[in-house]
């Protein structure tokens, strides 16, 4: 039994997992990690649970594209503090879940609900602030734009690991899983240095949810020091980003399909036990 009063020594020797401080986005490894054990030590004390953590987190990410979308300075600040709140609160949870030994799928499955409603009110909340703030609707569609890329981007994954899961589910033959413990089959891919991928790669890593935060909170410091200068910048940002990410989601899609992506990987990650029959789908 785990105390209900633990030291933060003694919480961040259960709740951390291993290099915590090297796999992972910068933020979560400089910032969230290491300062989510405060909140884990303060919500034990409470009473807390790693689900009630998880709904602040998702409360917090509804409320900050709310005050986005009002399209007003003081409320476009207050946003991104409160998307900064939701980014924390999502490291807390799993910690809480670990502490108390409560780690479950059903869990995982919130947490990634979570992350897919941030792509969405946070993606379109960014285009009516501004059709709140200029009058022109086109911009609400800009924000669709924006809401329908990151959520195909945030779905590519997911929906490969549904079609694994059909694929297991309809044979008989049993399979071992390589790369397990929080690995891959192969080292994820850098950035390349020729051709297409050398400015496909960045401009994927711009929609991720933790370089958006960075990108925003840059301009919430431009809405407190120069008013014009931020709406200037938010104009652009959403332009871009309106362009950008329905055509990342799309290419990403379609070179998936194309290549083959989800077989090679199924092959990669799950090995089939000798001896054993299968159905293949």
């Amino acid at each position: 039994m785990r105390p209900d009063r633990p030291t933060l020594s003694e919480l961040r020797a259960v709740v951390q997992k291993g290099r915590h401080r090297e796999i992972g986005n910068v933020l979560a490894r400089r910032f969230a990690r290491p300062s989510a054990v405060y909140g884990t030590w303060a919500a034990v004390r409470l009473g807390i649970t790693a689900h009630q953590a998880t709904v602040a987190a998702l409360l917090a990410g509804l409320a900050g594209a709310g005050a986005i979308g009002v399209g007003d300075p003081r409320g476009f600040v207050a946003g991104v503090g409160l998307l900064w709140l939701a980014f924390w609160l999502d490291h807390v949870d799993g910690q809480l879940a670990r502490w108390r030994g409560t780690t479950s799928l059903d869990g995982v499955y919130f947490d990634y609900l979570m992350h897919h409603v941030w792509n969405l009110v946070v993606g379109f909340a960014l285009g009516f602030g501004l059709a709140a703030r200029t009058g022109r609707l086109a911009w609400a569609a800009a924000g669709f734009a924006i809401a329908l890329g990151w959520l195909v981007l945030g779905l590519h994954n997911d929906c490969r690991y549904k079609a694994f899961l059909q694929r297991l589910k309809a044979t008989t033959r049993s399979y071992r899983v390589d790369g397990g413990a929080g690995g891959r089959p192969a080292p994820a891919p850098g950035w390349p240095r020729r051709g297409l991928g050398a400015v496909s790669h960045p401009a994927y890593k711009a929609c991720e949810p933790h370089v958006v935060l960075i990108g925003l909170t840059a301009l919430a410091a431009l809405a407190v020091a120069n008013v014009a200068w931020w709406e200037r910048g938010w104009i652009a940002a959403t332009t871009a980003m309106a362009l950008a990410a329905p055509a990342l989601a799309a290419a990403r899609a379609g070179r998936a399909i194309a290549r083959g992506a989800a077989e090679a990987e199924f092959a990669a990650w799950f090995q089939p036990v000798a001896g054993d029959d299968s159905t293949r789908i």
